[in-house]
């Protein structure tokens, strides 16, 4: 009798079957969608499930577990019959039988107790083995994915009758989830900044206001400025949810009176381009949620040979490719993540280790900071796209906007790719196993006619972005029409799935930059700017760089989206000043917007970390390559003048 832990330890299933008997990855994907505990899964969650399970052969009278062993993980019978046995008064007593389709150990996935039986197989077969800790991080990532599991399981211990099956569903309820959001703030900053935006907000409704040096006789400049200090006050501690402070805003706009003709309170939820950014985001849910992505990562992994140059090269082209596909730097982490982590498992690298590191770098690099590349890259992109005035906005179209961006994206790209690879130190390279690939793409199967509908209405979106400017119509009307196009084909509203407190804060952020051009303070930036820039001679090249060097410092105070767009209300009218094109004054704000030099300054790179559970790298490597990318995106800048000096924008 085999012992239980060398069939843990695991060796991988032969695909060999007897003639007549379906290859080992089809047969494999049956049985996962005969079980029960998962026939509440789609076809993609399914898939994302199986890319964690390991196929064992077992031989007639292997153990494998034993009463009193950890309870670690699922066993799902593929072939063979297995037999549970109990220790009772009179010794070990057989009391069932487990066949093909059939699991044992489900309990392992919500408690961390001992096994309460024996399996011993009955006969030769297979098993895919479930481990808990990767099945509870699956689960982080995707609650509808939870939910059902836990569904079924409720069933299935009500007919168990257990005797505490709270407890048991609250495990299963609340799986680990993958870090999402910045680390807390301590409770004195937290303070700090409440204080500071009450006595903004005093100031703006009392008689003080009047001893302010600045913007004087100006009453309602004066109230703008500093209720927007009080947002910023609270954006940078946090000590209520950022949409209490969007919202916020709104009401002391309206209580201060701040309603200027065409630009009232909520005029940027009134605007084209607020719904631009809901069809976008609209359309980037379906196809996350829709098998074309995983099939996307199948591909790029199947395909590219097994190296470590290649795999980098690939993740980083690959997440540039999905960015206008998937407009949603922490989705785009969260799908890349988690495959970068399956290469490093099936090439055999040690966790955090130089190789590791660059797989998992490469991932977050390419689905993160190359949202500059296109115009629909982030909402953060269309937002600094909403601020620049409207000739400028008529001469960036997606095409124009791709061009002049390109030269960038690839020094930073190619610079990216060496400065990671001179992370690896010759690291040994196992053969690549494919098996989990080869079974998530049997669990998908060939692509349904809604996936290729839908890759059809993503495509035709973007045809539709690069010739709307030759009939003069604004993207945001293609966006909504692929909406309405996508939610048709679908038969179901995805607007509960969008992510409501950012578009709060996107239409708050669209009526801050109207009422910077209502109330003239974009004149006034600029006028005051005019003597300082002259006395300190920066020219357009040096206010550039220095765009991209004050991104730097403020990305270690705000999150992205906040800094994005108090960078881009304050330099873009500066623009002028110096003789520049406002999308220069974009442009290295948006290359260093997601900088992670701060990990709790960044989400989408905490979630790219999470999703990979910590293992391809540790902060302290992320935080080097931060350092690297923000040297090599500066210098990118400065290598890409000539070529925007020809196209007239400098």
């Amino acid at each position: 009798m085999i012992p239980a832990a060398s069939l843990r330890r695991g060796r991988s299933s032969p695909d060999y079957h007897p003639p007549g008997v379906r290859t080992g990855d089809q047969e494999r994907s049956e049985r996962l969608r005969t079980v029960d505990l998962l026939s509440q899964l789609d076809r993609v969650a399914l898939a994302r499930l199986a890319g964690y399970m390991v196929p064992l052969a077992f031989a007639a009278g292997e153990v494998i577990c034993s009463e009193g062993d950890p309870a670690d993980g699922l066993y799902i019978v593929v072939r063979g019959t297995l037999g549970v046995y109990a220790t009772g008064a009179g010794g070990e007593r057989r009391m069932n039988a487990i066949g093909p389709g059939h699991y044992v150990g489900e309990l392992a996935l919500l408690v961390d107790q001992p096994r309460s039986a024996t399996i011993r197989a009955d006969t030769e077969g297979e098993i895919l083995r479930l481990d808990r800790d990767q099945f509870l991080q699956l689960l982080g990532q995707d609650p509808a994915a939870a939910k059902a599991v836990a569904t079924t399981l409720a069933r299935r211990l009500r007919r168990r009758d257990m005797d505490s099956p709270t407890e048991e569903l609250e495990a299963a309820a609340a799986p680990r989830q993958v870090v999402a959001g910045r680390i807390a703030r301590r409770p004195a900053a937290k303070v700090v900044g409440l204080v500071l935006a009450l006595a903004f907000g005093i100031i703006a409704f009392s008689p003080l206001i009047d001893l302010l040096p600045f913007l004087r006789n100006a009453l309602a400049q004066q109230r703008f400025v500093l209720l927007l200090l009080a947002a910023v006050a609270l954006w940078v501690t946090e000590p209520v949810p950022n949409v209490v402070v969007s919202l916020g805003l709104v009401a002391t706009w309206i209580i201060g009176k701040l309603t200027y003709g065409e630009y009232p309170p909520f005029a940027g939820f009134a605007s084209l381009n607020w719904v631009f950014v809901i069809s976008v985001l609209g359309i980037a849910a379906m196809v996350s949620r829709s098998g074309l992505l995983l099939r996307m990562g199948l591909l790029l992994i199947e395909r590219v040979p097994p190296r470590l140059g290649w795999q980098s090269a690939a993740f980083l082209v690959s997440g540039i490719v999905l960015t206008p596909i998937l407009p949603l730097a922490m989705a785009r982490a969260a799908v890349s993540a988690p495959l970068a982590l399956s290469v490093a498992e099936a090439l055999k690298l040690r966790d955090r280790s130089p190789a590791s590191a660059v797989l998992g770098l490469s991932a977050w690099i390419g689905s993160g900071p190359f949202i500059f590349l296109f115009l629909n890259g982030s909402p953060v992109c269309l937002l600094a796209w909403a601020i620049m005035p409207t000739a400028a906005q008529n001469q960036f179209t997606w095409t124009q906007w791709f061009l002049a961006a390109a030269p960038l994206a690839a020094i930073i790209g190619v610079g990216s790719f060496i400065a990671l690879r001179l992370l690896h130190r010759g690291e040994p390279i196992a053969p690549v196993s494919r098996d989990p690939l080869r079974l998530q793409r049997a669990v998908l199967g060939r692509p349904s006619r809604r996936e290729l509908a839908l890759m059809g209405i993503v495509l035709l979106t973007l045809v539709g972005w690069i010739l709307a400017p030759h009939f003069q119509i604004h993207p945001g009307l293609i966006a909504l029409i692929a909406f309405i196009a996508a939610m048709t084909l679908y038969g179901r509203s995805n607007l509960a799935s969008l992510d409501w407190d950012y578009l709060v804060f996107y239409g708050v952020a669209l009526t801050i930059a109207n009422f910077v051009v209502g109330l003239s303070l974009d004149r006034i930036l600029k006028e005051g700017a005019a003597p300082i820039l002259a006395q300190l001679e920066i020219g357009g090249p040096a206010f550039v760089l220095l765009a991209g060097v004050l991104t730097i410092v403020v990305r270690s105070l705000l999150a992205a989206d906040q800094a994005i767009i108090l960078l881009s209300i304050a330099l873009i009218p500066v623009a002028s000043v110096v003789g520049i094109s406002p999308w220069l004054a974009v442009i290295p704000i948006l290359a260093l917007g997601l900088s992670w030099h701060i990990p709790a300054q960044s989400p989408e790179y905490l979630v790219a970390y999470g999703a990979s559970q910590g293992r391809l790298f540790s902060h302290a490597q992320g935080r080097r390559m931060a350092f690297v990318y923000d040297a090599i995106a500066l210098g990118g800048l400065a290598l890409c003048l000539p070529y925007w000096h020809l196209l007239g924008l400098l």
